[in-house]
């Protein structure tokens, strides 16, 4: 049946197109001649056959190949040449339609849209912090609200450590100059982190938590914008816009922070306050800046992401204060695989490490500490481990132990023992512990 469909549909296109000359032989032989448009030649083809079925098996050998070839050839050559005047006339829709369009209007509105909505946030969020000794005032810097607690209407800021260093009582100052008493939560020292809360009760100004973001996501070209009060309440509430110029930067000051390092502007004052994504979402506090007439726009932020662990902290442990890496009281540099040498009244000499030791952290500095002054370490020891952790290289060092150790616990130090006479190190792992 299948074959009887074909058939006559091949038939059907092949009297369209112009058929061949066919002579039937059989039981009841017939000719039958037409001109085909298929070829420059005029064939005839003679069928035997004895009965119907034969004859249909025999056209549909003969014809359907030739037929299927035309027909699918010419289907698709129509397919193809209507796709692309489709493709073509929706391209030509489009770019029409664009053209009609003031350029890049909807990216630049969103831009815009979005620096001022993180602009009206910032008024409400970024605020001033002045901290004082007695009476006098020590600093004043910027500070973020990033959490507000309705059921005792009380609401907590972030800022830098070095704000409120050297005070003893501290205010948050508002856009009008009117203040408010704030009480300090906690600190981290090392990375620069203070925690403040102030009382809302009673307040008229409208005030808004920022949300923290992550910075783990950050990229170089990212655009970010930056608040606080530059140079003092007479700016207050500034906000620059700026690309993200790196991350995970260490520099001379600090190794402890993987800094972002923007070219938002900011100057003193600016210090705690925020950078936001175009979000709003708040992912680093500002710290520092190179300040120099050769170097510009070289601003470096904490981020939030690190912020967030020292924050939470600090709330769950009720205010304790950290100054970790401090409290180790240790100067250490990192050991060269083959060699490092000695800043001393020697000269430069040649170290070889023990034990097929090849990374480790060489005192050169030991602080006035009492823990420290008697534990028996000394300059030239080469430390290996912090209890179990084996030390790769100083900045990860600083970070492990920042991160798993508060204040008051204890901290084995592992080491090889420097023989000054000689200038070798022992061949026995030592080991001391001691309170940070």
């Amino acid at each position: 049946m299948a074959k009887r469909l074909i058939l006559i549909f091949s038939l059907i296109l092949l009297f369209t197109m112009g058929v061949s000359a066919i002579t039937l032989d059989g039981e009841t032989p017939a000719t039958l001649q037409t001109t085909s448009s298929l070829g420059e030649q005029t064939t005839d083809s003679i069928y035997s056959y004895t009965d119907k079925e034969d004859l249909i098996n025999q056209l549909y050998n003969d014809l359907y190949p030739t037929i299927r070839e035309e027909f699918y050839s010419g289907l698709l050559e129509s397919v193809r040449t209507n796709l692309q005047e489709d493709i073509y006339n929706s391209i030509v829709a489009k770019f029409n339609e664009f053209l009609e369009q003031p350029v890049l209007s909807v990216p630049l509105d969103e831009l815009q849209t979005n620096i001022i909505e993180v602009s009206k946030l910032s008024e409400q969020s970024v605020l001033g912090i002045t901290s004082y000794l007695g009476e006098e005032g020590v600093s004043l810097g910027s500070a973020v609200i990033y959490d507000y607690d309705e059921i005792t209407q009380t609401y907590y800021v972030i800022t830098n450590h070095h704000v409120i260093d050297d005070a003893d009582n501290y205010k948050i100052v508002f856009s009008d100059r009117s203040s408010v008493v704030a009480t300090l939560l906690g600190y981290d020292k090392d990375v620069d982190i203070a925690v403040l809360s102030f009382s809302g009760i009673g307040l008229t100004q409208s005030l808004k938590v920022s949300p923290l973001g992550s910075s783990s996501t950050l990229t170089k070209g990212e655009i970010i914008l930056a608040s606080g009060n530059p140079k003092g309440y007479d700016f207050y509430n500034t906000l620059t816009l700026g690309v993200v110029a790196g991350v995970n930067r260490t520099t001379d000051w600090e190794l402890l922070v993987p800094y972002i390092q923007h070219d938002a502007a900011i100057n003193s004052g600016n210090s705690g306050g925020p950078i936001y994504n175009l979000q709003g979402e708040v992912v680093g506090i500002n710290v520092a800046k190179y300040a120099t007439d050769e170097i510009e726009g070289m601003g470096f932020a904490i981020p939030i992401d690190m912020v967030k662990d020292i924050v939470n902290s600090i709330r769950m442990l009720g205010g304790s204060f950290t100054d970790i890496v401090g409290n180790v009281s240790l100067n250490w540099v990192d050991v060269n695989p083959d060699e490092f040498g000695i800043s001393s009244a020697l000269p430069e000499v040649r170290l070889i490490l023990p034990n097929q030791v090849t990374r480790g952290l060489m005192i050169n500095l030991l602080l006035s500490d009492e823990a420290m002054l008697n534990s028996g370490l000394s300059i030239g020891d080469l430390i290996v481990k912090v209890d179990n952790y084996n030390i790769a290289t100083l900045y990860p060092t600083y970070q492990h132990i920042n991160q798993n150790y508060q204040k008051g616990q204890s901290i084995t130090l592992w080491f090889y023992r420097l023989n000054k006479s000689t200038l070798t190190f022992s061949t026995t792992l030592e080991s001391v512990t001691f309170v940070i």
